[in-house]
């Protein structure tokens, strides 16, 4: 007992045996909103970090296991139907090869000549024999260079009116295996040239186009403006621009309908760039080598484009041998003042409008898919003549016609 007594017990503690403090509501509270504020700064850089980087990568649709990946498709271009009004208006403008899927729009005073000689080229190239025996070496100078002629005046003329129904011409006009092609100049030196060549230089036609339809023989090239900037929806006067104004200076959107067709052609080329868009347009429906890259005559053919030229051949466009060339590239400075030319593109700002969309006048060839756009809006054609009225390209807004 007296050792166990000996023995010093340690001190009791005062708190031994109770229970720890309890934490309030009103301090828990206050210790998450001090760890939270502290915390903030941090989580919103990380935050700012993370939708930066998710910005600065492309957003891909998600791919599962054996999925293919998809990509965008190209903006389909519409089904056109060709009805027979406008095919009766295409005459002579629009010419076809069906054998070798080539369709093109002619538009006068743009080299429109020459691709009709073209035309006549492939049609006597495929003619076949008439009687056993007789083979194409056989047939005379006279028919193996009678493409080389006058063109406009045969008539066994491809032209699409009269070697299609409206269900054929519509069937080519959407095939993708046509290659269909038209070739535009600006509008100033195009109506300058018509000029140059059917008034000025007119005495080779015996009548001048100044005494032949505005009855005027001393007409100037002032005078003539003034005449085309007049408003004129009837087609027995010939001033102003509409459909039914003379083809070598009709508004180029009119000519094959273009306003509504533009969109299905392929191949667009320039004036500018006759030659190198040529060869491309032949090389792209694979015709280059045998129609375009020799034959071609390097001198101007004789009375009055009838007679073909004789000696050596060369290239398509290698040189200008048009008989009725007068150079109104060079001319324009002469002719043109400031104030004229800007009368002049107001009178044809719907042709300036229709190029300027799809850059055709650029240095590379393009396409018409870009007037696709709001094709509706774009359809002039029934403001003058209500045949051309479309119901698939029904106007919208308050200028929308009645049911003709």
């Amino acid at each position: 007992k007296i050792w166990a007594s000996s023995i010093r017990q340690p001190p009791r503690n005062q708190h031994q045996g109770q229970r720890p403090p309890k934490i309030t509501m009103r301090a828990a509270l206050a210790l998450l909103i001090t760890t939270t504020t502290r915390a903030q700064p941090q989580l919103w850089r990380d935050l700012k970090e993370r939708n930066e980087r998710f910005a600065r990568k492309p957003i891909r649709p998600r791919q599962t296991r054996g999925q293919a990946r998809v990509t965008p498709r190209k903006p389909q271009l519409p089904r056109l139907q060709y009805r027979k009004h406008e095919l009766d208006y295409a005459t002579h403008h629009a010419y076809v090869d069906f054998e070798h899927k080539l369709l093109y729009c002619a538009i006068p005073k743009v080299a429109c000549t020459e691709f009709f000689r073209l035309f006549h080229r492939m049609a006597d190239a495929k003619k076949k024999c008439t009687t056993v025996g007789q083979c194409a070496n056989q047939m005379t100078e006279r028919q193996r260079n009678r493409w080389k002629g006058d063109p406009h005046f045969r008539p066994d003329k491809p032209i699409l009116n009269k070697v299609a129904t409206p269900e054929e011409a519509t069937h080519a006009m959407n095939d993708k295996n046509f290659t269909k092609f038209v070739f535009f100049r600006d509008p100033a030196e195009r109506l300058l040239s018509a000029y140059l060549d059917k008034f000025e230089h007119g005495s080779r036609y015996r009548v001048g186009y100044g005494l032949r339809i505005f009855k005027d023989p001393k007409m100037n090239f002032s005078g003539f403006v003034e005449r085309i900037e007049r408003v004129n929806k009837r087609r027995s006067n010939p001033d102003g621009l509409h459909p039914h104004t003379n083809p070598h200076w009709r508004p180029q959107r009119f000519m094959c309908n273009l306003e509504k067709f533009l969109p299905l052609y392929n191949f667009v080329g320039s004036f500018t760039h006759l030659k190198e868009h040529t060869e491309l347009m032949l090389r792209k429906a694979n015709l280059w080598e045998a129609f375009g890259a020799q034959g071609w005559p390097l001198k101007a053919p004789g009375g009055s484009g009838k007679v073909p030229a004789r000696g050596p051949t060369g290239s398509m466009f290698q040189r200008n041998t048009a008989w009725h060339a007068d150079g109104a590239g060079s001319k324009t400075e002469q002719y043109y003042t400031p104030e004229l030319l800007a009368r002049v593109r107001k009178a044809y700002r719907m042709d300036y409008e229709m190029l300027e969309s799809i850059n055709a006048l650029g240095s590379e060839p393009t396409t018409g898919a870009a007037w696709a756009a709001d094709l509706n809006a774009k359809q002039r054609l029934w403001h003058f003549d209500r045949g051309f009225y479309d119901e698939a390209l029904k106007p919208s807004g308050p200028q929308c016609p009645d049911k003709p």
